[in-house]
């Protein structure tokens, strides 16, 4: 599904209008048929017992809500304008018009409604345009919506939600479904901004086919058309060198695990083969814990982590592998981060970093640009942060616009880890459609790494495999909440539903 940011959307409005002569009426003439058309489907078969509220602002989001109101009139219809008829304008005056022609009744100011009995609210109060706190008039109303027992119907996007980055005021409207206009807006995607939406359903209001023409990176949610197309049951010649080989550089003292998560992550997600390099003094600990997996010993005089001093032992398995996974659980000390530039720049095997493997790039995003493989990173807010040099918060708070502005000089594919996660490539951002609050535990980024370099070696292209490995990570984490709740959730957990996530398209 297409999703469009705010300067997108008006965009959209304004090439429909001034260049291809679509009138705005009929724009908003069709808006407020296809919202009727969705109340109608709720409130099927019940006419007029049924009150329904409609709240419109002075905007365009205000004009779709009087346009509704045409279309809703055999049933019991009250108009609460909180502006007042001057301020009302262009387009949605026309409708305002047409509802005081029709005889609806309509209600001007910010007094609230004494009866509470309505069975359905429309809400036309804000749209797009919102940013920042509600305002006190507008934050009552909003306040009063949610305080009914009916059903909330929010037109385009709900009141409180930023279009762009999800974020969302206090007393936002938390809207059974939305009717949004042409397509949904980026910031519904976005927590907190998605969990008010509820059922979204995209109203086709006769916008003409030029999204791809619109200027900025083309947002869409995941396609499962992708899963189906690559995750297909293995071929019946396969053996395991052509599954694919992963050569993994990760653990050190403490960190063990990480090394075992993502290792079995990979073959938990079809590769044939793992190399997993194991400081020397550690290298007891990965035998006993990758049964499946191999590991090499490299020296590490008794210190636990791999250093400088390692590159020529692991670069003589460059050859062997189809793809490097770099940075989980590696440590912070500084020949290491040294090891991890060498690698990647020497390396013509594609790769996925992730983790200790970012900070190399700390004060030096440069590198990224000497890359001359294919490649995937994994930064949750904190990393990215790190990587930009700019303060977590102010990632948070624009991160639409933070993620943009990476993409246009990268060289490779983002899998940012932000909620929902979003893979970024060159001018495409891709919002991910699975996953839960579970998944907000230590080594579930292991896990996702490996199962990413999995699918990348299995000959997935770089994009479409950091989608599809970040789409069954988050199904395997539904599968897993299923049985086991959010809090009690696991990374281990994932190693054991990911086979069952990804069988359901192997066999279709």
């Amino acid at each position: 599904m297409r999703l469009l940011t705010r300067n997108q959307s008006r965009r959209l409005d304004q090439v429909s209008m001034e260049k291809l002569g679509i009138p705005g009426l009929i724009l908003m003439e069709n808006a407020g048929k296809e919202v009727a058309e969705v109340i109608e489907s709720i409130l099927e078969g019940k006419k007029r017992e049924k009150q329904i509220a409609i709240c419109c602002g002075k905007g365009n989001n205000g004009g779709d809500g009087f346009s509704a109101a045409l279309h809703l009139d055999h049933f019991n219809v009250t108009i609460f304008s909180l502006s007042a008829i001057s301020d009302i304008m262009g387009d949605s005056l026309h409708f305002y018009n047409k509802c005081v022609e029709k005889g609806i009744k309509i209600v001007h100011g910010y007094e609230l409604p004494t009866s509470n009995e309505f069975d359905l609210i429309i809400d036309g109060l804000i749209g797009t345009g919102f940013s920042g706190k509600m305002r006190a008039p507008l934050k009552k109303w909003t306040k009063w919506i949610n305080q009914q027992d009916c059903t909330v119907v929010s037109i385009d996007i709900p009141s409180g939600v930023n279009a762009d980055t999800g974020s969302a005021s206090k007393d936002t409207v938390e809207a059974f479904l939305t009717v949004t206009m042409g397509c949904a807006k980026v910031g519904m995607m976005l927590n907190p901004g998605s969990s008010y939406c509820g059922e979204i359903y995209s109203a086709q209001i006769g916008f003409p086919e030029v999204l791809d023409e619109l200027e900025g990176v083309k947002w869409r949610s995941f396609e499962e058309e992708l899963a189906f197309e690559h995750l297909t049951k293995p071929d019946s010649g396969t053996y395991k060198h052509h599954q694919g080989k992963v050569l993994i550089l990760a653990g050190s003292n403490g960190m063990t695990g990480a090394a075992t998560l993502s290792t079995t992550a990979a073959m938990r997600s079809g590769v044939g083969l793992t190399l997993t390099s194991a400081p020397e003094s550690l290298n007891s600990i990965y035998e006993t814990n990758l049964m499946e997996g191999m590991t090499f010993a490299c020296k590490d005089d008794g210190k636990g982590y791999l250093a400088e001093q390692n590159f020529e032992e692991i670069h003589s398995h460059l050859d062997w592998c189809d793809v490097i996974l770099i940075g989980p659980g590696l440590g912070a000390q500084d020949t290491t981060r040294q090891l991890i530039k060498k690698i990647i720049l020497c390396s013509e095997k594609p790769m996925v970093i992730d983790a200790d493997g970012f900070r190399c790039f700390i004060d030096n995003h440069d590198l990224f640009q000497q890359i001359s493989a294919p490649f995937v990173i994994t930064p949750h807010y904190g990393e990215l942060a790190s990587i930009l040099g700019k303060d977590i918060q102010e990632i948070q708070s624009n991160f639409p616009d933070t993620l943009e502005s990476f993409l246009k000089d990268f060289p490779g594919v983002i899998v940012a880890k932000n909620a929902p996660t979003c893979t970024g490539f060159r001018n495409e951002v891709v919002t991910n459609t699975t996953g839960n609050p579970g998944l907000a535990t230590a080594g579930t980024g292991d896990v996702l790494a490996g199962v990413i370099s999995s699918f990348l070696a299995q000959d997935i292209p770089v994009f479409e495999a950091a989608q599809c490995g970040v789409y069954i990570h988050g199904l395997a984490g539904n599968i897993a909440s299923g049985d086991l709740g959010y809090r009690g959730l696991l990374a281990g957990d994932l190693l054991e539903t990911i086979p069952e996530a990804i069988k359901q398209y192997e066999y279709c």
